[in-house]
């Protein structure tokens, strides 16, 4: 009898270390799913974060085209302003060469 007893005992004791072993895997199991649900949140607040990048990296590329193009304008007003100017003095050059007088008339219009 004392054999039985034993036996049996130690089968319990069997029995509620599984069970022991059951809750604890039990929680490890939701540590893990609440683990997993984190991560896919942050994942989804990483593709958001990545889309509003890109989308402002194509904004400062825009701009900085944009910038560009007017830096290439500007530059083409500077060339026709020299030119202005040249075709100015090469006009003044030729009237003073010519000896042409001006009408006194016609140059206080201008001042």
């Amino acid at each position: 009898m004392y054999a039985t007893n034993s036996i049996t005992q130690q089968i319990r004791q069997c029995e509620q270390v599984v069970q022991q072993l059951i809750q604890q895997t039990q929680q490890a199991s939701q540590m893990y799913q609440q683990m997993l649900q984190q991560e896919q949140q942050n994942a989804s607040m990483l593709e958001q974060l990545a889309q509003r990048e890109h989308q402002a990296v194509q904004s400062l590329q825009t701009a900085l085209q944009g910038h560009q193009s007017a830096i290439q304008q500007m530059q083409h007003v500077t060339q026709l302003c020299n030119q202005l100017e040249n075709n100015v003095q090469s006009f003044t050059s030729s009237i003073a060469g010519s000896g042409i007088q001006s009408n006194s008339q016609y140059n206080r219009s201008f001042q």
